[in-house]
């Protein structure tokens, strides 16, 4: 009998799904990670045909996921540390595994952030949540066998290893591998070698995209006036591939605010990454860039790793749970 795997990707901004048979052509799903209680979603996209939300049950209360986080009403998402341990993430888990279709997942790999992957009880916690059965919606139980849980940016090494030409794989087996993880929450980053993760140059910061959309944002109030721009809206704005949000009606083209936010908070990030890899960080053979600000901060990789061979994935954003399948089936 044929095992099912689900690479998931739960993150702050985007839900990442690679799922699919083993042996077979994984299906892809990129979703808005919004996700809360049912009743604080507006009318119009609670109820009718066009309605994007996945609708799951939350201890017999009814929630909404996979939504833009401003959707939702009088709802703040959750931007701390413990967010594995929210409804909001607990939410997002279960409309993933509606989306699968399935009754039974065999394999489920899933990571955390590089700090809380090295806290054990934190690893443990998530993988025990994950497994078993759960009641994802009144008529429906999804029961998952077995779950592992990575340092997130490993999934983005795995992928390259299982999609690269030969000789870049050879570089990879032999040489320094740095994976720089930009997501929303969190600038996350590993030192891979011969497959194994050197736990002393890795790590995590929070100059990530979040702090990013805030200072484009803000320049954008800066020149428009306030109530001009909220990062939501420039991160739906992407999310969506849109060069412009509205400003008071007026077209506002945002590559230029997002740049320079990125001049501003990239080099913060890179400045904590070099402290903490130390000596390694001028042997870098490869060094990968995954995660929503993937091809953000690629100038200020090259900047940092001038003598690297530098990795962009053609989707970055989806490269995480992409290596998560790989490593599952």
């Amino acid at each position: 009998m044929s095992k099912y795997c689900l690479g998931l990707d739960i993150g702050y901004s985007n839900l990442k799904m690679v799922m699919g048979e083993v042996g077979g052509r994984p299906k892809e799903i990129i979703l808005p990670a919004g996700a809360g209680p049912a009743s604080k979603m507006p009318t119009s996209m609670s109820f009718g045909e066009d309605n994007p939300a996945i609708h799951v049950l939350l201890d017999d209360e009814a929630w909404a996921a996979g939504v833009p986080a401003n959707y939702l009403e009088n709802w703040e998402r959750d931007l701390h540390a413990d967010y594995p341990k929210t409804n909001n993430y607990r939410a997002l888990f279960y409309a993933a595994l509606l989306r699968t279709g399935r009754d039974v997942i065999d394999t489920l790999v899933t990571g955390l952030p590089v700090d809380q992957y090295l806290q054990f009880e934190r690893r443990d916690s998530l993988a025990e949540a994950l497994c078993g059965h759960h009641r994802v919606s009144a008529k429906r139980s999804v029961e998952v066998k077995r779950v592992e849980v990575l340092p997130q940016p490993v999934g983005a090494y795995m992928h390259l290893v299982s999609t690269s030409e030969p000789d870049l794989i050879e570089v990879m087996e032999e040489g320094l591998v740095v994976v720089l993880d930009p997501g929303y929450f969190s600038v996350d980053w590993v030192a891979m070698q011969g497959g194994t993760l050197r736990k002393g140059s890795s790590g995590t910061s929070t100059k990530a995209m979040s702090v990013v959309l805030e200072e484009a944002a803000r320049l954008v109030i800066e020149d428009r006036g306030d109530g001009a721009c909220t990062k939501e809206k420039i991160e739906n704005a992407l999310r969506s591939n849109k060069d412009y949000v509205l400003a008071f009606g007026d077209r506002v083209l945002i590559s230029e605010y997002v740049s320079r936010a990125i001049a501003t908070v990239a080099p913060q990030a890179m400045t904590l990454m070099r402290q903490s890899m130390r000596g390694d960080v001028q042997g870098a053979d490869v060094v990968l860039l995954t995660g929503g600000g993937g091809g953000a901060y690629a100038d200020a990789a090259r900047e940092l790793f001038p003598k690297s061979r530098v990795v962009v994935p053609k989707n970055p954003v989806l490269a995480n749970a992409q290596g998560f399948y790989f490593y599952g089936s």
